[in-house]
């Protein structure tokens, strides 16, 4: 965001921590300084009269407002669900306003539906993420892991909480091209078989470890799914894959159980908690899609390399988040 400060002098941003108590100072101090904001207004709210009375937390989508200051946007696409598309949905808008122009019927990070594919009639129907805009056709990823580029006139955007997950870790970068077969270190991998084959990336390295949060039970559960998640790595079968989605259920249970117990996120629409708990369940549904697809040998490499690095991101943006409160609370 604070690139985007930078880049787009016209504009205002603006990062309110919504904690609603007298905490939410050094929250936002933190908030601050891990995310070098220096050209943005870092806000907090300390006192619950004081609380929005709508929207939500950014990971769940940004609120853009025009020089009017009237909502153009109330809620653009989640990074908790897309990732890095979550900013090219942001960037979109933000290029269309610069230029006078109405926004793309489309948008990078927002899922559509497929219809009045002469040539390709098998998609119709199917719904995917839009992950690039390239003139007067969009990229999208379907569940299959197929790409496609077709026309606006051929993708309907469709509600987020009406679509499959097809997301994926999409953690280093963009999607990589359509249609030449290689792929980008930063491609998306897209649903049940992954969007990059065997050669994308480097070959697959083991994981040393995740950060501590300084919760004893956490980071021994945190090295239970590193090991599960290095055996992914070196056997790329379905079995492996199990276990580490069975151990990651156990893990994401355990941890919101603790969330309830030492009182932390808060409820209602701003509540951390709660969007920890979507992201654990992103996480999951991900897996699940692959172990119900059609068996078809190894796992792609592609597939299990975003599902680590998933783990690790969750692990040290995510979890980090709580480590203080529990810390403080006398979490074990």
């Amino acid at each position: 965001m604070d690139q985007w400060a930078q880049q787009h002098g016209g504009w205002t941003f603006l990062c309110i921590c919504v904690l609603g108590s007298r905490e939410a100072l050094g929250l936002a101090q933190e908030m601050g300084k891990q995310m070098k904001l220096e050209h943005c207004v870092n806000g907090f709210v300390d006192r619950q009269s004081g609380m929005p009375p709508y929207g939500q937390l950014g990971c769940s989508g940004f609120i853009m407002l025009d020089q009017d200051l009237r909502v153009v946007n109330a809620c653009t696409s989640a990074y908790l669900q897309v990732r890095q598309l979550a900013f090219k949905h942001v960037e979109a808008l933000m290029t269309a306003m610069d230029a006078g122009q109405p926004f793309p019927p489309v948008c990078p990070g927002e899922m559509v539906q497929l219809s009045g594919l002469a040539q390709a009639p098998q998609y119709n129907g199917q719904v995917g993420l839009c992950f690039a805009l390239e003139g007067d056709r969009i990229a999208v990823a379907l569940r299959s892991g197929k790409q496609l580029k077709v026309r606006h006139a051929n993708a309907v955007k469709v509600a987020d909480d009406g679509a499959p997950d097809t997301t994926a870790s999409c953690s280093t970068g963009t999607c990589g091209p359509v249609g030449g077969g290689s792929c980008s270190t930063g491609s998306c991998s897209t649903g049940a078989q992954g969007g990059c084959g065997d050669s994308a990336g480097a070959p697959l390295q083991l994981l040393p470890g995740v950060r501590s949060v300084q919760v004893p039970s956490m980071d021994a559960e945190h090295e239970q799914c590193v090991a599960h998640l290095n055996a992914l790595a070196q056997t790329r079968n379905v079995e492996a894959l199990q276990e580490l989605r069975d151990c990651l259920a156990a893990h994401f249970a355990h941890e919101e159980q603790m969330f309830e117990e030492f009182g932390f996120g808060g409820d209602g629409a701003f509540s951390a908690s709660k969007s920890h708990a979507k992201e654990h369940a992103r996480m999951l549904r991900r897996l699940q899609e692959r172990l119900d697809a059609p068996p078809g040998g190894l796992l792609d490499e592609g597939f299990v390399r975003s599902v680590m690095t998933d783990f690790v991101e969750h692990a040290e943006q995510y979890d980090d988040k709580y480590s203080a409160h529990m810390v403080a609370a006398g979490a074990q």
